[in-house]
């Protein structure tokens, strides 16, 4: 059963790279009008398959305020992810705009019940004044995060068994060049978090508010830097015979430097920062007073091979710890990936 998986995985791999590009759409808006087909495939291995999801979006531009994680250390494995997406960019008295689809999917060579996919859609306009203006829409369904062994909750039925999320959220962005090498952008979104029945008091509605700054230090060298803050509010909160409600606020940081080092070679370094503050008032509830910590590096090196063929290497280290647990949980990440522009 492994050797099937992995080998569709390198048939997947192969003809992604045969067929698909990695299109520019996703940071900017087209100038030219038409359809545009884009696409990336990468290779990981982890060394815990429980924390790599949320690790992955660990990002400004994904889904950094990812759900708690509890049962850690589940294994290692191989990991691909595809990633493809539809572009239709068109001029209108308006001005530009861009319609976008994407799918990504990662699939887990080893313990495949963590495999699973993400599905979006994107609009973004381009307004005087060099301003940009868009909006998305994140659907990710049924994403595994654990298998919980023991729970203080096991007697009443819950907390006990696979936990599986499923997210849906909105995002409008308004993203301006304010000087020649430097832009900023605000960000508001607003979502939910659905649980199996098991974990339905986890049940949560969050909204975000952040901002981005993006820095020309000069030709070849971009700074990136950002902040969003969040409020969590669980169901637990409404079912005190549970005893357990892990709404929060959240702190998230990133911070990103990319240099050019040569025509061919660029370097990119990063790290990231998060705080989450619970604020249950249950009495013997183990998040009450709780707060978790995550911090994450991240470095990787991309040689474009020629004008349309690149590929990279990356490496991430990430840990994270609630206050209540004797050990952080951490987390080792290998990476290959290759992308064609054209």
């Amino acid at each position: 059963m492994k050797l099937q998986i992995a080998t569709w995985c390198g048939w997947s791999l192969l003809s992604l790279l045969l067929f698909c590009s990695q299109a520019g759409a996703e940071t900017g808006v087209q100038s030219e009008s038409g359809w545009h087909v884009g696409g990336k495939m990468n290779a990981f291995y982890t060394d815990d398959v429980s924390v790599f999801s949320t690790s992955q979006r660990l990002s400004l531009r994904e889904d950094p305020t990812q759900p708690l994680v509890q049962a850690t250390r589940q294994g290692a494995s191989g990991v691909f992810e595809p990633v493809a997406y539809l572009t239709r960019s068109f001029q209108s008295g308006w001005g530009n705009t861009e319609l976008t689809a994407r799918a990504q999917g990662f699939v887990f060579t080893d313990h495949t019940e963590f495999s699973h996919g993400t599905y979006g859609t994107q609009l973004a306009h381009m307004l005087p004044g060099e301003t940009i203006f868009r909006m998305r829409y994140h659907y990710g369904p049924r994403m595994l995060l654990g298998n919980h062994v023991e729970s203080q909750l096991e007697p009443l039925g819950f907390g006990i068994g696979k936990e599986y999320v499923t997210t849906h959220f909105g995002t409008a962005e308004l993203e301006r060049k304010i000087l020649d090498t430097l832009s900023i952008r605000g960000l508001a979104r607003y979502g939910d978090r659905s649980y199996n029945d098991r974990f339905s008091h986890r049940d949560t509605r969050f909204w975000t508010l952040g901002t981005h700054l993006e820095w020309e230090i000069r030709p070849g060298v971009e700074f990136i830097i950002g902040y969003h803050y969040e409020r969590g509010l669980a169901q637990g909160r409404k079912t005190p015979q549970l005893g357990e409600d892990i709404s929060s606020f959240t702190h998230y940081v990133e911070a990103e430097l990319e240099v050019r080092v040569t025509d061919k070679i660029t370097v990119k370094g990063g790290f990231d920062f998060e705080r989450n503050t619970f604020t249950s008032g249950f009495p013997d509830d183990d998040f009450r007073g709780a707060h978790e910590m995550i911090y994450q590096g991240e470095a990787a090196v991309r040689y474009q091979l020629t004008e349309a063929l690149a590929f990279t290497i990356g490496y991430i280290h990430g840990q994270r710890k609630l206050s209540f647990e004797e050990e952080a949980s951490k987390i080792n990440i290998v990476s290959f990936g290759s992308a064609f522009n054209f």
